[in-house]
């Protein structure tokens, strides 16, 4: 009684906040303990109570098995229903066992291929390659908002080629993009495989367009409209707290509406906005009135302010896709790739060991919709194509 009196005695000192932590950890204690047949001795291999992934509560029986696997029964009235371990979680209608899951995570911090990973854990191109991409969407939707800055920010653009892997269809190359596709082929291959996509007739009527498919390194065309269509501008930042910003944004050059729109509400006050001469940053920061110092790139210096932390962080994401590399994603999925990036940045020093054990408790607690293979194959371009090409290919 001593004990609970000392425990009563200090409740007045608790915030709002606190008594609800406690009444919770009250509930998953009692549950607990409850008699053989309740909740009691379901736990995870973590020690975690098991709990209802429909209604929360932790008060369930064992209900049989299915596939070897145990099955549960919440025993509130309002609920009722039946769940695994897995269900409504990342590991709903998934082969993978731990070991693979682990193993895959490995890969993705390694930067391993998908092929390569494949072979590492027993399981199809296509299952990684779905898998990885759920662990993907899990962190963006986790840290969607990504870092706000708090002091000496550095801020600058990177660009990569734009990206159709996987898109086979002829006609959206030829007439939406205005290109072969990114493979290397002498002129009379061109020919053959304009022939063999029913192209090569109609293109007859349109010869100027024809030569420059024929004898072009696959630029679209020799126009700034051309060489804006090729490429995806990935706006950055990071300040001197290490705090941090990677994402794409366009199809082409940045415009004052990119820096804007994601910039927006992310610098304190008193923040200083460190950039090269673009005027895209100039007038977003007289606009919110922050404090902006232009860096000329020739001399990569301005008195105590230099861009060496985004070059920095540049060369770190040129090493982690290398464009000769089949790790560049397609466009439609360079959003997701690029979060694993701004994720590994943030967490540079945990080991490999220690990123995976992270990842997996991520994907463990995770209660999200089911991610289908239909719906990662049909999302659209998370950027702003200027309408040079679809949002959905």
């Amino acid at each position: 009684m001593a004990v609970l009196d000392k425990m009563f005695g200090n409740l007045g000192s608790l915030t709002d906040q606190e008594l609800e932590e406690l009444l919770s950890r009250l509930e998953v204690e009692k549950s607990s303990r409850a008699n053989v047949g309740d909740v009691k001795g379901l736990l995870m291999e973590d020690s975690k109570v098991i709990a209802c992934p429909h209604c929360g509560s932790v008060s369930i029986v064992k209900c049989g098995k299915k596939d070897g696997k145990q099955r549960y029964k919440c025993k509130e009235k309002e609920c009722g229903k039946t769940f695994m371990q897995t269900t409504s979680t990342m590991f709903s209608h998934t082969r993978l066992n731990r070991e693979q899951w682990l193993e895959l995570l490995r890969g993705m911090v390694e930067g391993l291929s998908i092929n390569k990973i494949a072979d590492n854990i027993g399981m199809s191109g296509k299952a990684v390659w779905y898998n990885k991409n759920k662990v993907l969407t899990v962190l963006s939707e986790m840290f969607i908002d990504q870092d706000r800055f708090v002091d000496i920010v550095e801020c600058d653009e990177y660009s990569v080629h734009l990206s159709f892997k996987g898109k086979k269809d002829p006609r959206f190359f030829i007439y939406h993009l205005g290109r072969m596709p990114r493979h290397n082929r002498s002129i009379e291959e061109k020919k053959e495989y304009l022939k063999k996509a029913g192209l090569w007739d109609e293109l007859q009527a349109d010869h100027q367009k024809l030569e420059m498919l024929l004898h072009s390194k696959n630029r679209s065309d020799n126009s700034m409209e051309g060489a804006q269509r090729d490429s995806v501008c990935i706006l950055t930042g990071k300040d001197r707290s290490g705090n941090l910003f990677a994402k794409p944004v366009c199809v082409g050059s940045i415009a004052r509406k990119h820096v804007i729109k994601h910039f927006d509400d992310r610098f304190e006050s008193d923040a200083i906005m460190v950039t090269d001469g673009s005027t895209a940053y100039v007038w977003f920061a007289e606009e919110r009135n922050l404090h902006h110092v232009k860096v000329n790139s020739k001399v990569h210096f301005n008195g105590p302010y230099n861009l060496s932390r985004i070059n920095s962080l540049h060369s770190n994401l040129s090493k982690y896709w290398s464009e000769d590399s089949e790790n560049l994603p397609a466009t439609k999925y360079l959003d997701l790739s690029l979060m694993l990036f701004w994720w590994q940045e943030k967490n540079k020093d945990l080991t490999t060991k220690q990123q995976v054990e992270e990842l997996y408790a991520y994907i463990s607690s995770r209660t999200a919709e089911q991610l289908t293979y239909e719906k990662l194959q049909s999302r659209v371009l998370q950027l702003d194509t200027k309408g040079l090409i679809p949002t959905k290919v």
